[in-house]
């Protein structure tokens, strides 16, 4: 199952592991690890501060260091919403 048909439009971070993991709360009463060891580049911050699930062909293209960090209470924006 790819991780676009498991995470919802109510989907928000749980938690989060810098270059570790990130939990994705799917707003359902069920979570998504993402593995961000493997990818890097699946969960990336926007210029409206939303985080972005990106497909797993998409390469991570980050701004300054600092200002694309992932923190726990963040929406996350899939391509349907």
């Amino acid at each position: 199952m790819k991780i676009n048909e498991i995470v919802t439009p109510k989907a928000k971070i749980d938690s989060v592991k810098p270059n570790n993991s990130a939990t994705i709360d799917n707003g359902d009463g069920t979570k998504t690890v993402v593995d961000l060891r493997k990818n890097p580049g699946a969960l990336t911050k926007d210029e409206k501060g939303n985080v972005k699930l990106n497909k797993p062909a998409q390469s991570n293209t980050s701004g300054t260091p600092g200002t694309n960090r992932i923190k726990p209470g963040q929406k996350v924006v899939t391509d349907e919403t």
